[in-house]
C-alpha cells in the first residue's frame, strides 16, 4: 500500500484515530478505512478490542473466564494492528485490548481521539440487523467525530467517490469543515446539500402547497452560498457543488449515498427520557446509506 504521508498543515502532533475491531468482516473493513484515514491525517492509529458485555446466567463468571476474555481481546487487537501495518508500512499503530465492554471503551477513547471509526455491526447481535448495538451507542454518545463504515473500502489509487455534507441550519459549520477537509485529502468532489419542506397543516395529511414556491427556494440558496463562501479560500483545490432540495432530507441523502464515498452529518444529540438519542434523519441515514457516514458533534 502507499507510504505514510506527512501530517497535513495544521494537524496536531498527537493526532490519533481509534478503530473498534472484533475480528468480524464489518470491523475489518472499518479497520482498513481507519488505517487509510490515519495515513492521510499523519496520525497514529489505535486498534481497540473490548470485551463482550456479561450476560445473565446461573453460572457465575470466574477469574479464569475474565482472563481468557482479556487474552482474546489482546489477540484480536494485535492481529488488527498487524493488518494495519501491512496496509500502510511505517504507520504508527497501537494495539489495545480493553477489559471493559467495547462500546464503553470506544466512548471513552472518543474523548481524546480526532476520529473514532466503527463498522456497522460485529459478531454479536441478531442476523439481519442493519446497525449493531455498539455502532448505535457510539452514534449517540461519542464525544468527537465518528465514522460508521458501510460498503466496501476503496482500493488505493481508485477514483474517489463524492463527499456529501448535509446542511441542516445556519451556523453549523463543524460538519462542513470536516467535509471540506475530507474532500481535500481524498481528492473527491464535495456536494453541500440542504433539504427543506413546507409545514404541515393541523389535521391535514398533505403539506402546505405554497403560493410563492421560489421564496423558500431563494432562502435555501442563500443559506448554502453564505455557508460555503468562507471555505473557498481555505480549500481552493476542492471542487464544490451546492444543492437545495424540497423534500425529505433522509431520502435525498440516502439517494446520494449510492455514488458517494462519505456522507457527513452534524450530530446534535438530544437528552430525552430514554437517554441520549440521535435525530430521525441521522438514524435513517446510518441505517440505510450505501456508503460510510461521518457524524460530527455540533453545539
Amino acid at each position: 500500500m502507499s507510504e505514510t504521508n506527512e501530517p497535513p498543515a495544521g494537524t496536531p502532533a498527537s493526532a490519533r484515530v481509534v478503530v473498534g475491531v472484533d475480528g468480524s468482516p464489518h470491523s475489518l473493513r472499518a479497520l482498513d478505512r481507519a488505517t487509510d484515514e490515519a495515513n492521510r491525517r499523519g496520525a497514529e492509529l489505535e486498534v481497540l478490542c473490548g470485551t463482550v458485555p456479561a450476560r445473565r446466567s446461573v453460572v457465575p463468571e470466574t477469574d479464569a473466564d475474565r482472563e481468557r476474555m482479556r487474552q482474546a481481546t489482546r489477540e484480536v487487537a494485535e492481529n488488527g494492528a498487524e493488518r494495519a501495518r501491512e496496509r500502510v508500512p511505517g504507520l504508527t499503530v497501537i494495539a489495545t485490548g480493553a477489559s471493559e465492554p467495547a462500546a464503553d471503551a470506544l466512548v471513552r477513547a472518543s474523548r481524546t481521539a480526532d476520529l473514532t471509526v466503527v463498522g456497522t455491526r460485529g459478531h454479536g447481535g441478531f442476523r439481519g440487523l442493519l446497525l449493531g448495538s455498539v455502532s448505535l451507542r457510539l452514534a449517540a454518545h461519542a464525544a468527537g467525530p465518528l465514522m460508521v463504515v458501510r460498503g466496501e473500502v476503496p482500493e488505493a489509487g481508485a477514483t474517489p467517490g463524492e463527499t456529501v455534507v448535509g446542511l441542516k441550519r445556519a451556523g453549523e459549520l463543524e460538519p462542513v469543515e470536516f467535509a471540506f477537509r475530507s474532500a481535500r485529502d481524498t481528492g473527491s468532489t464535495l456536494w453541500v446539500v440542504h433539504a427543506w419542506t413546507y409545514p404541515m397543516l393541523p389535521g391535514v395529511s398533505k403539506r402546505l402547497s405554497p403560493k410563492e414556491p421560489t421564496e423558500e427556494t431563494r432562502s435555501a440558496e442563500r443559506l448554502l452560498e453564505q455557508t460555503v463562501a468562507p471555505f473557498h479560500d481555505r480549500y481552493p483545490d476542492v471542487q464544490v457543488s451546492a444543492e437545495q432540495h424540497q423534500g425529505s432530507a433522509a431520502e435525498q441523502l440516502i439517494k446520494l449515498s449510492e455514488t458517494a464515498d462519505l456522507i457527513v452529518l452534524g450530530a446534535r444529540r438530544d437528552h430525552r427520557r430514554l437517554g441520549l438519542q440521535v435525530s430521525p434523519v441521522v438514524n435513517a441515514v446510518l441505517q440505510h446509506a450505501k456508503c460510510s457516514v461521518a457524524l460530527i458533534p455540533v453545539p
